[in-house]
């Protein structure tokens, strides 16, 4: 390059930097700025300025609470374990027993205060009876249950018979005097049955025992009895020995 090119090219950056850094300021208001502008091949351009970045957002995540596995549990072979004590309490002492004395009450002793006795049915007179209580004892004599009559001669062969089923029976109605009402139907317990007492007399009922509770009221009664194929019967009212000279 010649020396007249480069004065050229000197004053026509002293132009540019007086416009730019003089006149233009002055134009604008903005304050005198003398430095060189950059000239394309020579001095580098600085950069323009790019968007600022954003600020990279950290997430966080919270990893799920690992959860522990349990231990298999042990099957069971089949044997019976034996449990120990984790503590051990004082056993109590063992108590001291002493028998106690028979209390219970003697056997009540009765005295007999009226009888009934005969082998039919009737309706008996009537009784009065003044104690708060009383017990009605009978027994029964009945045919046995099977009878068996011959009606020929064993000579001719085998004889003729005849044999019948019958069923003895036996009843007592206990009424009040006062009205005649029924107070109370007795018939034996278990029916009778004379052929089985005789066979074995651990089956035997005889007597029946009947009991009557009449608090502070005194009443009189009359009984009537009621039989069938009945040899004998007795009936027999009785009442406690501590009563006699209180009533």
């Amino acid at each position: 390059m010649e020396k007249r090119d480069i004065a050229i090219l000197m004053l026509a950056l002293a132009g540019m930097v007086i416009l730019a850094g003089v006149v233009k300021p002055l134009l604008t208001g903005q304050s005198i700025d003398l430095s060189l502008p950059p000239l394309p091949g020579i001095l580098p351009a600085e950069p323009t300025p790019g968007p600022t970045p954003e600020t990279p957002i950290t997430r966080v995540t919270t990893a799920p609470p690992t959860t522990e596995t349990p231990p298999p549990t042990p099957t069971w072979s089949g044997k019976p374990q034996t449990l120990g004590y984790v503590a051990l309490v004082t056993p109590s002492p063992t108590p001291s027993f002493s028998i106690l004395p028979d209390t219970s009450a003697p056997p009540e002793k009765l005295l007999t205060y009226a009888t009934i006795q005969s082998h039919a049915g009737g309706i008996t007179q009537a009784m009065a009876m003044p104690f708060p209580y009383w017990e009605l004892h009978y027994t029964v004599d009945p045919w046995e249950t099977t009878f068996v009559g011959e009606t020929s001669s064993k000579m001719a062969g085998q004889a003729d018979y005849f044999a019948s089923e019958i069923f003895p029976s036996f009843s007592i109605e206990v009424r009040d005097a006062a009205d005649g009402s029924l107070v109370r139907k007795i018939e034996p317990r278990g029916g009778l049955n004379a052929k089985l007492w005789k066979e074995n007399k651990e089956n035997d009922p005889r007597p029946w025992i009947e009991k009557f509770y009449e608090g502070t009221t005194t009443r009189s009664y009359y009984f009537v009895v009621n039989t069938h194929m009945i040899h004998s019967y007795k009936m027999e009212v009785k009442v406690p020995e501590r009563y006699l000279g209180k009533y």
